[in-house]
């Protein structure tokens, strides 16, 4: 029988809380293993991948794929920035991760659309540089 998408467990709870309080970078799966011990719930890699997998799908984690497609990052979604409608710039050195929620989003769109024909999906994108701490 399928659970709901509501269904948690305190694995689960705990992942979104990490998630949540490092909500300002982008965090892997060994760094959320390496958590649930600290807390003094560890649990298999499979299982945080499964945890994971729930809430991308519930719409309360993104996912990031490298370019090489051989390492994903996680970052809780904050309601209130609608992270699904803009892009994102995280910084390569610190993993800050800043929101582009201005009027270039506009700009952009309607640029890559009529000059290049594609409409941007801005769900788990994220252009990458270096913050102005790092440099």
């Amino acid at each position: 029988m399928a659970r709901s998408d509501g269904y948690k467990t305190k694995g689960r709870q705990l992942i979104l809380n990490y998630l949540e309080t490092t909500k300002e970078r982008t965090v892997t799966v060994s760094e959320i293993e390496q958590f649930m011990e600290q807390q003094g719930n560890p649990v298999n890699v499979s299982t945080i991948y499964r945890n994971l997998d729930a809430l991308v799908a519930q719409g309360k984690v993104m996912k990031s794929v490298s370019e090489k497609g051989d390492k994903s990052t996680y970052r809780y979604v904050e309601p209130e920035h609608n992270c699904h409608k803009h892009l994102h710039i995280q910084c390569v050195k610190c993993g800050k991760i800043v929101h582009l929620e201005c009027g270039f989003m506009n700009s952009i769109e309607e640029h890559i659309l009529k000059d290049h024909g594609i409409s941007l999906l801005c769900e788990n994108s994220i252009l990458y540089g270096v913050c102005e701490e790092c440099k």
